[in-house]
């Protein structure tokens, strides 16, 4: 509920064991120390001692050359000074079983050359061994480059869990002292699937595997997602992911995760910056943002600075621009859906940074084999400068601070359950007084007050029921709070307590047919105190859109509870080897109206090609008018729904490994707006509003399968979006509505650390309404503008470079940035909107941020 009455608002006022006589050389050719980690033995094989039939035993050194390849295995392995035949064979014989963590530059895995020298010595016979090893290698599928750290669990024949280990960076593993017998692997691959697996361990032996993982997948950059025996099905036309490894990477957004959204296709770009998400040209509260399947009122700190969720603690970003699952409900545009990072469980983690604008900490690791905590920080430093560049006619009580939060629990009480316990929160406040009218409104003078924050609590658990059934069970309750006022014109304070619970299950019936059924239940408490003009609607409103000057102060009691239950099935069939039809059905009921929706969609998938797939989706979507819009004392409640039909066609094609080419078109149509009665007179909004956008999009995205010295994006939009305010009022421009979106950026590694990288953007301008006059009111002593066609006008063309440039050090255990991240690199004085003079008959531009550097230090442990 803040993030709807937070857009109104808006709108408004606008990341060696057993001989110590052996030595690991790095080959000559490792120039830069720093830059380079040596190749680190993690398992010796002993040699057997050659037979000497006749002679006495003896004490000898083999020295060897061994390559060790990318994976920590040994490629090669040659004699570079002998010990005589019998002796150079043993070496040889048991080196090439030698598993090493592999050497490392600009810290990506490289093959590498050693000198090493086998020491034969005379030792007592060894007792004989009952138990055996198992070691090996986790690999890719699609290019054989390391898996990475994954899960790895081995269960004995009772199908007890008896061992659980992460394999290293490297994808390599070792499993020690294992009791002769059968057992059963599980490798938990995350997106790139699991692996399931029986392996025979002998007593003295060493069974060594290599494990590949996703055979199946094609795609070399999607994002990391949760273990999941059974995998989601693609449920929608097109879905956008950001990949974890570029989250805090992209140029000007600060290394925040959550700014990287405008660079996709189909998000406009919000004026100044500030943080609103539109979407395939919808207004902001039609599209909705969550985090871990729970709702949030809001995703970005007043400014839109910042996100209210700290970047390295979250694992991928999911953005559905349209025709999304019928898991999502309430809303007709988009939805961003963010995944958070489960702790990690092999050792303690952890990133502190600060920088001109904020500062924060968060540190991660393992409680016991089964439990796993994470735990971040943050507040901004605004309040630090911001007194001493403000206006001289802007006193300031309170400088803008925020501040967020994150904790996180995993625990695995089981191979098949998983349990997580969270909660995060957000707190924005400023206080300012306005001592000279603010602009066009003379109104907007004097005390000004902006407080909201929100605490979220969350419980989910996911179990795996037999083989066929997965079950996710999640429930989420927290206060969110807003208090805003200007001067004595204007003043709103409330509490919601949102209340928010989601069940889903998942059943496999055949190899070829899924089922999904869930339910979801949203429940807000609301207490709010309003008082100002009546409120009408404020897109399309021309320039009197948030005017607070001239108008009858209104008062609103609002105490009412919101009850909104859902629920949804769906299916998933592969009709041949080409083609997948999804079919969803989601009801909604809406109790502020008294209205149920029902909502089908239909989404189908033609794989023409292995590396090529056609997408064409239909659905309806719902959504309730906003609060002030259906509160009896202020709107209508005998509103209906928002409906909208979204219609869409996508092709998606990977052309290479590493780059996905991308081509969507779009149809959207809206009826049942609610908007406002002529003169503001009761019941203050009728139905009756229509609106119809559409457009295409391209998409190039380029990530190498290896290496991954380098990523880019470019995206570019056509749309138009329009509304209808009434059966005899003319189609008109959106109030965003931007034709044309170009996004560009590139990040490249170069040696020694450095990264460099760049966002360029050109943008159309957003529409405005001409004013052609005005009328004094004399009782009031205001001037009342006089406005032309809404919407006919455009600011002009928008463009911005955004740089960011980064060096990187990195030491035995830990690793120190320092960074530059510049926005609007040229000092581009883009033009916003228009500032009228007391009477309107004089006008200057409003420009937009000037170039914003930001300097920061961060270190990762």
């Amino acid at each position: 509920m803040l993030r709807l009455v937070g857009v109104f608002l808006v709108v408004s006022i606008l990341a060696s064991a057993a001989h110590a006589q052996r030595m690991v050389q790095v080959a000559p050719e490792t120039e830069h120390k720093l830059l380079v980690t040596p190749p680190k033995l993690i398992r010796f094989v002993e040699a057997a001692y050659p037979g000497t039939e006749g002679e006495e035993p003896i004490e000898a050194v083999v020295e060897l050359d061994i390559v060790v390849g990318k994976d920590g295995l040994v490629t090669e392995a040659s004699v570079a000074r002998s010990a005589g035949e019998g002796f150079d064979a043993a070496a040889l014989a048991a080196a090439r079983q030698f598993v090493f963590e592999p050497a490392r530059k600009d810290w990506e895995p490289i093959a590498s050359r050693i000198r090493y020298r086998y020491v034969f010595e005379l030792q007592e016979p060894p007792e004989e061994m009952t138990t055996g090893w198992l070691s090996g290698a986790v690999l890719l599928a699609e290019d054989d480059s390391p898996a990475g750290m994954v899960t790895i669990e081995i269960l004995n024949e009772r199908n007890e869990l008896i061992r659980e280990i992460v394999s290293g960076p490297a994808g390599t593993f070792v499993a020690t002292d294992l009791e002769p017998g059968k057992y059963e692997v599980n490798i938990l691959g995350g997106e790139y699937g699991n692996l399931e697996v029986e392996e025979e361990i002998v007593a003295g032996q060493v069974t060594q595997v290599i494990y590949r993982l996703g055979a199946k997948k094609k795609s070399a950059y999607r994002g990391f997602g949760e273990t999941a025996v059974i995998e989601a099905p693609p449920r929608e036309v097109v879905k956008r992911t950001i990949d974890k490894e570029e989250l805090t990477r992209i140029p000007g957004t600060r290394g925040d995760a959550l700014r990287a959204v405008e660079l996709l296709p189909g998000v406009a770009r919000p004026p100044f910056g500030i943080g609103l998400l539109i979407v395939r040209g919808s207004a902001p509260q039609d599209s909705e943002s969550f985090i871990d399947g729970v709702p949030v009122p809001l995703i970005y700190h007043f400014g839109g600075l910042t996100s209210i969720y700290n970047s390295y603690m979250l694992e991928k970003i999911d953005f559905y621009p349209g025709n999304f699952s019928v898991r999502y409900g309430r809303r007709t545009g988009g939805i961003l859906e963010v995944t958070t990072r489960d702790p990690a469980r092999d050792r303690i983690h952890g990133v502190a940074e600060i920088s001109i604008i904020d500062t924060f900490v968060t540190l991660e690791g393992p409680i016991t084999d089964k439990i796993s905590i994470s735990g971040g920080l943050r507040r901004s430093l605004l309040d630090l400068v911001f007194p001493a560049v403000a206006p001289d006619d802007i006193g300031v009580r309170q400088a803008p601070v925020y501040l967020d939060y994150q904790f996180k629990l995993n625990f695995w009480p089981t191979k098949r359950d998983r349990v997580r316990i969270s909660a995060y929160g957000s707190n924005d406040r400023l206080d300012l007084i306005l001592e000279e009218a603010a602009g066009d409104d003379p109104a907007i003078r004097g005390n000004t007050q902006l407080a909201t924050s929100f605490y979220n609590n969350q419980i989910d658990w996911t179990r795996r029921v037999g083989e066929k059934v997965e079950q996710e069970l999640a429930f989420n309750v927290g206060p969110n709070k807003i208090k805003f006022a200007l001067g004595n014109e204007f003043r709103l304070e409330g509490t919601f307590i949102q209340t928010y619970g989601r069940g889903e299950w998942r059943y496999q019936i055949t190899d070829r047919v899924r089922l999904i059924a869930g339910l979801d239940v949203y429940t807000a408490p609301v207490d709010l105190t309003y008082v100002g003009p009546q409120p009408q609607a404020q897109e399309g409103a021309g320039s009197q859109q948030g005017s607070l000057a001239g108008q009858e102060q209104v008062f609103a009691d609002v105490d009412t509870t919101l009850f909104r239950p859902g629920v949804y099935l769906e299916s998933d069939m592969q009709l041949g080897k080409v083609t997948r039809l999804i079919l969803g059905l989601r009801v909604d009921h809406f109790s502020e109206i008294n209205a149920t929706s029902v909502d089908p969609r239909l989404t189908t998938i033609f794989t023409v090609a292995e590396d090529m797939r056609v997408k064409l989706g239909v659905g309806i979507f719902s959504q309730p008018p906003e609060l002030q819009e259906s509160d009896p004392g202020i709107g209508n409640p005998g509103l209906d729904p928002i409906k909208a039909v979204h219609l869409g066609a996508g092709w998606e094609y990977d052309a290479l490994p590493g780059a996905r080419f991308g081509i969507e078109g779009f149809y959207k149509y809206l009826w049942d707006r609610a908007i406002s009665t002529p003169n503001g007179e009761e019941p203050f909004y009728v139905t009756g509003g229509i609106g119809r956008i559409y457009g295409a999009e391209f998409s190039i995205h380029i990530r190498p399968a290896t290496g991954r010295q380098y990523f880019g994006y470019l995206s570019y939009t056509l749309s138009r979006s329009e509304r209808k305010d009434g059966p005899l009022e003319p189609w008109r421009l959106f109030d965003f509505d931007q034709t044309h979106i170009l996004t560009a950026a590139f990040v490249y590694n170069f040696p020694r650390n450095w990264e460099i990288g760049g966002t360029f953007r050109v943008v159309s301008g957003n529409p405005s309404t001409p004013v052609i006059g005005s009328i004094y009111d004399a009782l009031n002593d205001v001037y009342i503008p006089i406005d032309g066609r809404v919407n006919t006008l455009r600011n002009p063309l928008f463009h911005q470079l955004n740089v960011r440039v980064q060096k990187k050090w990195i030491f035995d255990g830990w690793k120190l940035a320092v960074f530059l991240d510049i926005q609007n690199a040229y000092n581009q004085q883009n033009q916003e909107g228009i500032i009228y003079n007391y009477d309107f008959s004089q006008q200057t531009p409003l420009l937009g941020l000037p170039i914003i550097p930001s300097l920061g230090i961060r270190g990762e442990l």
